[in-house]
């Protein structure tokens, strides 16, 4: 599908580019006045290359894979610099192919190999996925993930489904506020109360206001595709949540979960914003400093970060290990939020029976991450492990023809404090594994191998695509 050029042809044109300059949109068609010049990026570790892309576009499809070049390029360098090291690789190709006009569909996918961005006809008019910077920058974000944790890809865990959507959505409002006019835009339109619904927290709205004309369900947000400002999802058990639900609340499904933690991160990034106006920073300098340090601790907590079923209390976690170790009011803020948003407990002490850091030290593995600063050391004892589906309950009314394996999250956690004590742990059961896994499960089971998402792959179960 894409071969006008050669592999090394392709990307010598796209390194060529840099330091011309480009008409630049952005944000999407609905907010005009985020158009600015802007310098097209080098392609660098990170080797992409975009359909129709061309150093002087002379045509709308050129330019869209202009503007598409120009977010992939720089949201690749924004996310890189918050890093405690450099991606160098994708996590299953050389070269991430980007198609901006992939076809007919209400659709944006990520599939290991590539981005493709569709096109939906309403009333006469095409709206391009691809036209809108939060969409082409949260597909991004699944292959950034994905590079850094590819043990994430096939694992059966709704929460570890569910922070692969709300990761890409905090990379697109993240990338959004590199740029010094959407900061400005963003300080106006909310007089300085950045809890107000504004153009970094309103998610792809050309295509939300699509979805919700198309659709005619006034459950879907008015003016975007998700708004965490004004969507104040707190995190509750998946498995008393319905399968599907109206988009106005929440239900045991990757999209609509995910919408807790990104909300949860989005609230993070207002309080850092308003500690540094109340100690005396003026409002742009504030709001530089709480989109660094919000994502960076982000970003820097994955990699150590367990592989649970409950992965919302093991990101929270590692976030606080990471903030306390650049700024104790952080780690403060960030706690705070996370019990809010019942994503932690109220108290992290417990009366626990496990090992004592001594203990641990002794079981310590390669694979496992240690983590320590002066008040507390995290622990991740890294294990793999599959199941059969015919050992998940429920799964006999799935109907599966044939039986086969599926990956489950079985690492541990363990914070102890300065004394060696166990203070912290996430160890799930194997009865909490096994639900999960049959919540996942069942939300897939028709349509294993028919949408290509999911496939049975020598009697494993595979993930395809994240669409």
């Amino acid at each position: 599908m894409f071969n006008i050029f050669g592999r090394k042809k392709i990307t010598q044109i796209q390194s060529s580019l840099a330091h011309l300059l480009s008409s630049y949109t952005v944000n999407d068609p609905s907010t005009p006045d985020l158009v600015i010049d802007a310098e097209i990026p080098k392609v660098g570790f990170l080797k992409y290359a975009v359909k129709d892309m061309t150093p002087i576009p002379s045509n709308t499809n050129e330019k869209r894979a202009v503007n598409c070049h120009i977010s992939i390029g720089n949201c690749i360098e924004n996310v890189q610099r918050h890093l405690k090291s450099p991606i160098k690789n994708w996590s299953a190709t050389s070269l991430l192919q980007v198609y901006p006009a992939a076809g007919a569909d209400l659709n944006a996918f990520y599939d290991r190999r590539s981005l493709r961005f569709y096109y939906y006809n309403f009333k006469g008019k095409n709206v391009y996925f691809a036209d809108s910077s939060d969409i082409v920058t949260h597909e991004l974000g699944h292959a950034m993930l994905d590079a850094m944790r590819p043990d994430f890809w096939s694992v059966q865990a709704l929460e570890v489904w569910s922070f692969h959507e709300a990761f890409s959505d905090i990379v697109a409002m993240f990338n959004l506020m590199s740029y010094d006019v959407v900061l400005n835009k963003m300080l106006v339109e909310t007089k300085g109360d950045l809890s107000v619904s504004n153009s970094v927290s309103r998610l792809a709205e050309e295509v939300g206001i699509l979805i919700r004309n198309v659709t005619r369900d006034p459950s879907y947000l008015p003016n975007a595709l998700r708004d965490p400002a004004v969507e104040a999802f707190k995190y509750e058990d998946p498995s008393r949540l319905p399968a599907e639900t109206s988009n106005n609340k929440l239900a045991a499904e990757c999209h609509s979960f995910g919408r807790v933690f990104s909300n949860a991160w989005y609230h993070i990034f207002v309080r850092i914003f308003k500690y540094h106006v109340s100690i005396g920073s003026n409002p742009m300098s504030a709001i530089r400093t709480a989109r660094d340090f919000s994502f960076s601790i982000l970003a820097q907590a994955i990699p150590g970060s367990a592989r649970v079923v409950n992965y919302y209390a093991s990101i929270a976690k590692s976030m606080i290990v990471v903030a306390k170790s650049k700024n104790p009011e952080y780690a403060r803020i960030m706690k705070q939020v996370f019990v809010e948003w019942r994503i932690l407990n109220e108290s992290d002490v417990r009366t626990l029976s496990g090992p004592s850091w001594k203990d641990m030290v002794s079981q310590l593995k390669k694979n496992d991450i240690v983590v320590k600063n002066s008040k507390v050391t995290s622990v991740v004892i890294r294990n793999e492990a599959t199941l059969k589906a015919s050992e998940l309950p429920m799964v006999s009314s799935l109907s599966f023809k044939d039986d086969f394996e599926i990956e489950v999250p079985s690492d541990s956690y363990y914070e102890f404090d300065e004394k060696g004590r166990l203070s912290f742990e996430i160890k799930p059961s194997d009865e909490e594994i096994k639900s999960s896994a049959a919540i996942c499960l069942g939300s897939i089971a028709k349509s294993i191998g028919k949408n290509k998402e999911w496939s049975v792959e020598n009697g494993r179960l595979v993930r395809q695509k994240i669409s």
